[in-house]
């Protein structure tokens, strides 16, 4: 069991570990991009909108994005026995991520029709809008849940359309996703036996340590996305896009384990820490998505694009996410034992999601254009299941920008703000329990079920910056 709630993914679609969205024109309207997508990113968006694209363009975009997350730990009514240097340390005050941005959010992709009439062929590479790291104190109240996250995941593509410029266009990417790393720490309680010898310690426990996993899949997994789109009347457009192969990896890696402050009960060897011949694999499946999109055009009287207004109701199957089945391998050397490290289902019990995404576009010149728009999105996680690992609580997002084109060259500057809910959970609420590998409860747990580590406070919000620039030949 050891080190097994580590196992949890960073990076999926929105509404379960990702906010919407990818790409300046499509961040400043909301993520309401589904039927009026009109560059590179619609291989990600709606790949039937590929059609709208003559020529050869390129398309470049990146995001800073801030995820401003933090957890104050509830008190206990379990009861904290003495730990030497534990007073130095306030278990009940709030604790926040350190490494709020991150930078490394890209999106490249070029699109070509070969000199064909309807055909469109396109080739992209990029990651989802999440955050792949982030760092908490090892000694706050939030230990036992999370302390470092660091995960990357990419999506290899290709894409084909075939349609009509200005009528319609279906297409369908195929995605090749990779796994490059998925490395998470927490702080577990490494006590063996009874509660007699070794009690329950909600907030610090005399035999913690700092347990790493790191997992990774650098297989290409299949993944497809299909879109439509199509013009019902000079002012109407209707399109239709989604992830209709769940994408799965088989991620495999190993284990360790490390001191936490060394002023704060035991401290344990190099050769103590060691985990002989240690392995840990597992199965993480990301959600097949649904969008259903309407657009409805103001044009001028020479039939010209002035303004418009989407709409695009989102479905997402997180239903998928019903626990992470971790398989641990090896041998647990910390107190000179050949404990072996046993398996474990960790619950996560996530829901399918809806949201409804809403924006549009005023063409103030031939040149300038401002965006603006806004959603609301169901989360993914029940509360009792709350986790600092990816909130995925309900969040409205609001969101502007502004895009510039001249010529051959157009380029994109967006911003989005997402509130999401604030989140208490109880001690008897909470399903997150810290992890006691070599005395697992409710064994010598005087009947409790466990520490419930995520009883507290849960408080989040995110930022994204995203500078788009295009460029056509």
């Amino acid at each position: 069991m050891l080190l097994a709630v580590l196992a949890s993914p960073e990076t999926a679609r929105a509404a379960g570990l990702e906010v919407p969205g990818n790409g300046a024109a499509a961040v400043g309207r909301g993520t309401a991009f589904v039927a009026a997508a009109d560059d590179g990113t619609a291989i990600a968006y709606n790949p039937g909108a590929l059609t709208r694209l003559r020529g050869t363009t390129v398309t470049y975009s990146h995001q800073v994005f801030w995820e401003n997350s933090a957890f104050t730990r509830a008190p206990t009514a379990i009861g904290q026995p003495t730990v030497d240097g534990a007073g130095n340390y306030d278990a009940n005050a709030k604790q926040s991520n350190s490494t709020a941005a991150f930078v490394a959010g890209g999106f490249l992709a070029a699109t070509t029709d070969f000199g064909l009439d309807r055909w469109r062929f396109a080739a992209g590479l990029y990651g989802p809008s999440a955050s792949g790291h982030k760092t908490f104190a090892v000694m706050g109240g939030q230990r036992y849940m999370l302390t470092e996250l660091d995960s990357l995941l990419v999506y290899p593509s290709l894409a084909v359309a075939y349609g009509d410029a200005d009528k319609w266009g279906v297409g369908v990417t195929l995605q090749a996703g990779v796994m490059p790393k998925t490395n998470m720490s927490l702080v577990v309680d490494a006590s063996t036996g009874s509660s007699g010898k070794y009690p329950l310690s909600p907030y610090y426990a005399v035999n913690d340590v700092v347990a790493t996993i790191k997992l990774k899949d650098m297989t290409p997994r299949p993944s497809a996305i299909v879109g439509a789109w199509y013009r019902v009347t000079p002012n109407v457009d209707v399109a239709a896009s989604g992830r209709v192969m769940p994408m799965t990896f088989h991620t495999k890696g190993d284990v360790s384990m490390g001191n936490d402050d060394p002023r704060v009960g035991s401290q344990f060897t190099p050769d103590q820490l060691s985990v002989s011949n240690s392995s840990a694999k597992m199965d993480m499946s990301f959600a097949p998505t649904a969008t259903l999109a309407a657009r409805y055009r103001g044009l001028d009287a020479e039939g010209r694009e002035k303004w418009d207004v989407e709409v695009d109701a989102v479905w997402e199957g997180w239903h998928i996410m019903k626990d992470y089945d971790v398989q641990m391998a090896g041998k647990i050397n910390l107190f000179g034992g050949d404990q072996q490290m046993p398996s474990v289902a960790l619950p996560k019990r996530w829901r399918d999601t809806f949201s409804v995404r809403a924006g549009g576009t005023a063409h103030l010149t031939d040149a300038w254009s401002l965006s603006a728009g806004g959603y609301w999105e169901q989360g993914a996680t029940p509360t009792a299941y709350s986790n600092l690992d990816f909130p995925s609580f309900d969040r409205i997002g609001v969101a502007g920008g502004a895009r510039f084109k001249s010529g051959r060259f157009s380029a994109a500057l967006s911003y989005a703000h997402v509130f999401q809910q604030t989140r208490e959970v109880s001690e008897e609420q909470g399903k997150v329990f810290q992890v006691r590998a070599l005395a697992q409860c409710p064994d010598g747990c005087k009947g409790y079920s466990g520490v419930p580590a995520n009883a507290g406070k849960f408080e989040s919000s995110y930022d994204l910056l995203t500078a788009s620039g295009s460029i056509a030949f």
